[in-house]
């Protein structure tokens, strides 16, 4: 299967990418700059705000993994972000129906639903979140993953081709996800890193997914017979902290509803829609002994 990867100089786009590549497939790494990507797949530079070039480099694909956007909401303004990932996002979208692509894997995030990057202390309003729980945002990273799921579904209803939105918490190393969770468990006597603000990790739900996963599961989805458009969380369904989960929105998030228990170290993050429908689960966590 020819498919193409955007966003692929990116860690999990050069993941995927390199996975893909290795499942047998042949991979297009596109990226608006030039950088390291997979081995055995071919690289090309260009703007994904530009619908001709998306049109020339997603041409003969059947299928998509859209990973290219700006990765969090980094101006104060609130509108290169929002310009930059709607348009580019809206672009692939329109090439990906125009060419007749099967399947369009794209990147949304934990992040839509408003918690993670609030000004203000934000929490759920229940939880397990779900798929079903609204988006609370107050900023335009969040609002362009609504945006974009929209436009997903907008498309779906005008051509054959199939969109998927990746709901993915913190995707990262384990090593990486394992020196997040100790900043946490030591954050109030560590000098402030702006990687990570303080508090960050309890606004993510404590919620990762080791890229194994997330590639294993991308794969999955482009091979499936889906169709329409459709969203999904993806995370781990344990949390990368030493405290149990129950403990923890206690202490947190004490005004969200907890609707169904959370025994142990279980996420607050449901990601059985997805399990249910394409039979995969998390399989990867960290050593909370590690932490």
């Amino acid at each position: 299967m020819k498919i193409v990867v955007t966003g692929a100089t990116g860690l999990l786009g050069k993941a995927t990418a390199t996975h893909l590549v290795a499942a047998g497939h042949e991979v297009i790494s596109v990226d608006r700059k030039a950088g390291d990507f997979a081995a055995g797949s071919e690289l090309v530079v260009g703007d994904l705000t530009d619908l001709d070039f998306c049109d020339k480099v997603i041409s003969g694909a059947a299928g998509v993994v859209h990973l290219g956007a700006i990765p969090n909401p980094t101006d104060a303004r609130q509108f290169n972000v929002f310009q930059n990932n709607t348009v580019s996002t809206f672009a692939v979208f329109t090439a990906a129906a125009q060419a007749k692509v099967k399947t369009v894997v794209y990147a949304s995030s934990l992040s839509a639903y408003g918690f993670a990057y609030s000004d203000e202390w934000s929490s759920p309003l229940y939880a397990p979140v779900d798929e079903a729980h609204p988006f609370i945002f107050e900023e335009s990273y969040a609002l362009s993953k609504e945006v974009n799921e929209r436009s997903a579904l907008m498309w779906s209803r005008r051509c054959k081709t199939a969109f998927v939105g990746m709901r993915f918490p913190w995707t990262n190393t384990p090593e990486k996800t394992l020196e997040l969770a100790r900043r946490f468990n030591d954050e109030d006597n560590l000098p402030p890193d702006p990687r990570f603000p303080k508090g960050i990790v309890a606004k993510i739900l404590w919620t990762y997914l080791d890229l194994r996963d997330a590639v294993t599961a991308i794969e999955i989805v482009l091979n499936s017979d889906i169709t329409g458009a459709s969203v999904y969380n993806f995370a781990a369904p344990e949390i990368m902290a030493k405290a149990p989960t129950a403990e923890l929105m206690a202490k947190f998030h004490p005004t969200t509803e907890i609707r169904s228990p959370l025994p142990g170290h279980t996420a607050p993050l449901s990601s059985q829609e997805f399990v249910d429908t394409f039979g995969y689960a998390p399989r990867h966590l960290i050593n909370r002994d590690e932490i």
